[in-house]
């Protein structure tokens, strides 16, 4: 509270979360719970191990200190409804939905109440940019791939924040040796702890087969099995982000200056991970690029914050109260 101001939450939130990503729905409901909102979560359609520890977790702290809160929370799972989806908006202040744009469409079929808010977190996409010098200068280069594995293939590159395209930087001796040694070690990880299923190995291949029929310039890269996917490109077209795959697909490229990045800096653009080019991003960031709402470091593209996709959260699902 702050002199002449209060704020409280806005009453009862209505969130839908992706059905591919596992964890997404308890951030969201995380912020509008500390900002004092009851909460009617749509959990994701499809059943992850992560959702079952996560609401384990709920039930044993209201359990032990719920103190009645238990009464103002509901996670559910339901298959596609209109009628449920009518239902929980017409009663809710607030809506908030995550997933793509079809996903969207299809909820605002449902109304909300004349003061009904609405936040929609789109179909969005992520790149990364690594400085070849910095990367081989790095000791511990296997913990760098760790985390880059963490960033893309935990949510099997479906989170909005996982990059698809890679881009390097820097004397290109230097990004020649970073690339080898950065792919290698990447694979060690994947080939350890990612056991994807066949559907996704034959969605890489089909991928791959579109983007060199569609996109000019490009080469895809040998690898030593299909665990990694990669795209080289000799230019930064739109297109990629037409044909981006998943499950350990990537575009890579060379760049000589930031501003080559522009035709992937549209509106959808939400993320760009870094290591060692933060400032060199600059004249990208103020050409006036219609995308990117965040600069991070590898490893950190799912560390989520309050203020997401340009939204400030507190503002969103909160109310202020004026004392005049």
């Amino acid at each position: 509270m702050q002199e002449g101001k209060f704020r409280m939450g806005r009453g009862l939130v209505f969130h839908i979360a992706p059905s591919n990503v596992a964890v997404n729905y308890a951030y969201s409901f995380a912020v509008s719970f500390l900002l004092g909102n009851a909460n009617i979560v749509r959990l994701p359609s499809k059943e992850f191990p992560q959702t079952d520890i996560i609401n384990q977790a709920i039930r044993k702290v209201l359990e032990e200190r719920g103190g009645g809160l238990e009464n103002t929370m509901a996670f559910v799972r339901y298959s596609r409804s209109k009628e449920i989806n009518d239902y929980f908006s017409q009663n809710c202040n607030v809506r908030i939905v995550w997933g793509g744009d079809e996903t969207i469409r299809e909820i605002r079929k449902s109304e909300l109440p004349p003061r009904g808010e609405e936040l929609t977190f789109a179909d969005r996409y992520s790149i990364c940019v690594i400085d070849g010098g910095t990367y081989i200068s790095i000791p511990d280069k296997a913990r760098v791939a760790q985390d880059f594995y963490n960033d893309t293939y935990l949510s099997d590159q479906n989170a909005c924040s996982s990059p698809r395209l890679v881009c390097w930087t820097g004397q290109k001796d230097e990004v020649e040796r970073a690339r080898t040694v950065f792919w290698e070690e990447l694979w060690k990880i994947a080939a350890e702890k990612y056991h994807p299923q066949p559907v996704q190995f034959m969605d890489k291949l089909v991928n791959a087969c579109l983007a060199a029929v569609e996109i000019s310039g490009i080469r895809v890269v040998k690898m030593k099995d299909n665990l990694i996917t990669r795209i080289e490109l000799e230019s930064i077209t739109s297109q990629i982000q037409e044909r981006r795959g998943h499950s350990g697909f990537f575009y890579e490229c060379y760049l000589n200056e930031a501003v080559e990045l522009a035709p992937v800096c549209g509106e959808k653009l939400q993320t760009i991970a870094c290591l060692g080019c933060k400032e060199w991003l600059m004249p990208l960031i103020g050409s006036g690029v219609k995308g990117i709402d965040r600069v991070v470091s590898i490893g950190d593209t799912m560390d989520f914050d309050f203020v997401w996709d340009g939204y400030d959260l507190v503002e969103r699902l909160s109310r202020e109260i004026s004392i005049g």
